[in-house]
């Protein structure tokens, strides 16, 4: 049985490093994998003034 057949369209993308997660695992409003990736996606919002 495939990731796929199993999740479905459950499984979302880490906005940081890219690997696909369930999405009950996300952290960081359903858009990082782990607190390493929010804690990236939190500083690049805060200090990048291009992003977001």
């Amino acid at each position: 049985m495939s990731a796929h057949e199993r999740f479905g369209n459950r499984l979302r993308r880490c906005r940081h490093c890219g690997i696909r997660v369930p999405r009950g695992e996300m952290i960081y409003y359903h858009r990082a994998c782990s607190e390493d990736c929010a804690d990236e996606l939190w500083i690049r919002e805060k200090f990048d003034p291009f992003v977001g």
